[in-house]
C-alpha cells in the first residue's frame, strides 16, 4: 500500500478519501479495484460489488454470495486483521 495521499489543487483532502483510506486501514488486503466511493453515506464499494464502511474504528465488508438462496456475507477487520465473519440469508 503506498504512502501517498490524494489531494485536491486547493490543498483540502478529496471527497471521499477519508472513507478509502479507513478501510485500507482496517481490512486485511486493498479491496479490488476500481472502487466507487458514496461520501454521503461514507461506503466504498470494490471491484468485486462488496459495500465496504467504517464504523467505530473497524471496517465491515458486505458482500452478496453467489449462491441461489441470496446469502450475504458480513466481515469485520480491525487493523489490518478479520476479526469475525458471519453469513446469512438476506
Amino acid at each position: 500500500m503506498s504512502d501517498r495521499v490524494v489531494r485536491m489543487l486547493d490543498g483540502t483532502e478529496a471527497q471521499g478519501m477519508g472513507v478509502v483510506l479507513a478501510v485500507l486501514e482496517h481490512a486485511e488486503t486493498e479491496p479490488p479495484r476500481p472502487w466507487t466511493v458514496t461520501c454521503s453515506e461514507g461506503q466504498l464499494m470494490d471491484g468485486e460489488g462488496a459495500v465496504w464502511t467504517v464504523d467505530g474504528g473497524q471496517a465491515v465488508r458486505l458482500l452478496a454470495l453467489a449462491c441461489q438462496c441470496g446469502c450475504t456475507e458480513l466481515t469485520t477487520y480491525k487493523d489490518g486483521v478479520e476479526i469475525s465473519r458471519f453469513v446469512g440469508v438476506r
